[in-house]
């Protein structure tokens, strides 16, 4: 009997760290998988930042840990970048570089992206570069902004398609 009982407990145990697992493996992604739109600022005067503008840049997130960067061009869209990305840290994700032919001294390296969400829609990102494409070093931080992509409620009117 009181085997049966310790069998009993330990299926239990097992069971319930199985679940907490699970529920943490479900957080990993904070949100951050999806599509989001590279923005930049525009302003009529040199000490406002002025209005957040979209531009034709999108990042891919995906559920499986993939992430693909692509630009809208006049005669199609391309991909200008691509591989896999996890979270490491609450304030950080990793790019893990397949091909990048933006950024090329980035081709398989990882790539660490500091990240502040601006609400639920605005995710500003810092990651820095050691050197450019032909291994100068350049010691430089660059940022970026983006917006999330989401689908409205009704389709529009004005959509171009």
């Amino acid at each position: 009997m009181r085997m049966r009982n310790f069998i009993f407990l330990a299926l239990l145990l097992l069971i319930a760290s199985g679940s907490a697992l699970a529920q943490s493996a479900e957080k990993a992604p904070l949100g951050l998988n999806g599509i989001w739109q590279m923005c930049f600022y525009r302003s009529n005067s040199p000490d406002v930042a002025g209005e957040l503008k979209t531009s034709n840049s999108f990042k891919i997130l995906t559920d499986d840990g993939r992430f693909t960067n692509m630009v809208m061009m006049p005669n199609g869209a391309i991909i200008i970048g691509e591989g896999k990305w996890e979270m490491t840290s609450e304030k950080s994700y990793t790019e893990i570089v397949e091909r990048n032919i933006h950024l090329p001294q980035l081709d398989g390296k990882k790539n660490v992206m500091e990240f502040e969400l601006q609400g639920d829609d605005i995710m500003v990102v810092k990651f820095f570069l050691k050197e450019d494409v032909n291994g100068n070093r350049i010691d430089s931080w660059c940022y970026e902004t983006w917006k999330r992509v989401t689908m409205p409620d009704e389709y529009p009117e004005n959509i171009i398609r």
